[in-house]
């Protein structure tokens, strides 16, 4: 079963993840300002490059809209992980949405916060460094798999990923759990299929006996089987 924690292990070091989110949480946080968030609220993106917000509990969902409406989900936050440094450290900005997948708080940080921090505590800035490459790898293999794979291959491929990217601190963790529960809206946003066409995947793969529901949470029982669907970056 752990040929997708395996696989990208080489993509995602475990530990340094650990780290940067215990730095963020445990460090900076707590010089914030702290907002809560219920269930499915909108949360507020801060003041372009003044601030950036670092989860602090929940998980909050990161998305992008076309003009027309369409969605496109980019990742989900965890405690310790970031939104908004982008804008703040390059002064760029990309419109985006987040909104709260359960009872969230959030750790607003601001500019002169920042500043001092990495004045006092360059080390610092590889925690940085290290949030921002993050996504750009996440977003990476998502466009590979919408790429090299079809609609079956996407959907197998994004649940490969996020067992690899789950939390192995939750308590309800078992073996092959994806703790991350996604909707199947928002796993058709994540691959860009249709929600008709994730229902029936989803429908196939319990039914070949490679996915199970626990706890309203979707486990991976043969993980080699869902593999076989897919075409990933060597």
């Amino acid at each position: 079963m752990n040929e997708g924690k395996n696989y990208y292990r080489e993509v995602f070091d475990e530990k340094k993840q650990l780290e940067m989110r215990n730095y963020f949480k445990e460090t900076l946080a707590p010089r914030g300002k702290l907002k809560r968030y219920p269930r499915n609220d909108v949360v507020e993106p801060g003041r372009r490059g003044k601030c950036f917000g670092i989860v602090v509990e929940g998980k909050i969902s990161k998305a992008i809209i076309s003009s027309s409406g369409r969605e496109k989900l980019l990742y989900v936050l965890r405690p310790g992980e970031l939104f908004g440094e982008m804008d703040l450290i390059d002064g760029g900005s990309l419109n985006y949405v987040l909104y709260a997948k359960e009872p969230s708080a959030v750790s607003y940080i601001g500019q002169a916060v920042l500043d001092g921090e990495l004045r006092d505590n360059p080390e610092a800035y590889r925690y940085f460094i290290h949030s921002m490459t993050r996504k750009f790898r996440i977003v990476t293999l998502q466009l590979a798999n919408n790429v090299f794979n079809d609609s079956t291959g996407r959907v197998a491929d994004a649940l490969i990923r996020l067992y690899a990217c789950s939390d192995t601190e939750d308590a309800e963790m078992t073996e092959g759990m994806i703790t991350t529960a996604l909707t199947q809206s928002e796993l058709a946003y994540n691959v860009g299929c249709s929600r008709i066409t994730i229902s029936r995947i989803l429908k196939s793969f319990f039914e070949e006996g490679l996915l199970e529901k626990v706890n309203r949470k979707i486990v991976i029982k043969d993980m080699k089987g869902l593999a076989k669907y897919t075409d990933r970056v060597q």
